[in-house]
């Protein structure tokens, strides 16, 4: 694997997540869409990876008051697997991400595969084709791509028989997208997270 997916070109080992210090993963750093093996149409609307901050679904979960063992967590563009992580730590029923990069999904499942998590998975595939279960689950974006995927993830949403599902975006650049569908309810930005573009940005059903 090449140098520049282990994040320690760009951070002293002190520097490293907290997560990557407990179980040995390498989670860190940035990686630019043109150093990554990606055989799919929606390359050209993809974001470079950019490591998560896990404070950030820390603070989603509890400014929606959800109970985590009750839903899946799904990461479109999961990257190397940091927010899957997270996740499973926070208790989440099952943890899946989506990752269209042949070296960011390898190395996802590395990282899963190494903090001994029963219940996560990583799916090697592009999020524009990823079909959403009925079972209750929340939906985790980190600009992870622009508008034309963003409109067919928004197609499979609607496509669902009920909006059993909370959505947590964070530099929500296509936010109006969720904006408009009657069956959510946008509620915000936890206080902790910042609010504006950049910011962290929370929908969840209109009934709750």
């Amino acid at each position: 694997m090449r140098n520049l997916l282990t994040g320690r070109g760009d951070q002293p080992e002190a520097a490293r997540d907290d997560c990557d210090s407990k179980y040995g993963t390498e989670t860190g750093g940035r990686v630019a869409l043109d150093d990554l093996t990606i055989g799919h149409d929606s390359r050209r609307y993809g974001e470079r990876y950019q490591a998560s901050d896990p404070g950030v679904l820390r603070d989603a979960v509890a400014f929606i008051g959800l109970t985590p063992g009750d839903y899946t967590f799904v990461d479109l563009g999961c990257g190397k697997g940091r927010m899957l992580i997270a996740a499973a730590e926070l208790g989440f029923q099952s943890c899946v991400g989506v990752e269209f990069a042949d070296e960011l999904a390898e190395l996802a499942a590395r990282n899963v595969a190494a903090c001994e998590f029963s219940h996560v998975s990583v799916v090697h595939g592009d999020a524009a084709d990823y079909a959403f279960g009925d079972a209750p689950f929340l939906l985790y974006m980190f600009n992870p791509f622009s508008q034309q995927v963003m409109q067919r993830v928004r197609e499979h949403l609607l496509r669902l028989k009920s909006p059993n599902y909370c959505i947590v975006y964070k530099n929500a650049r296509w936010r109006q997208l969720f904006d408009e569908m009657p069956a959510l309810r946008y509620i915000g930005s936890p206080p902790t997270q910042k609010a504006g573009v950049l910011g962290v940005h929370i929908w969840v059903p209109r009934e709750r």
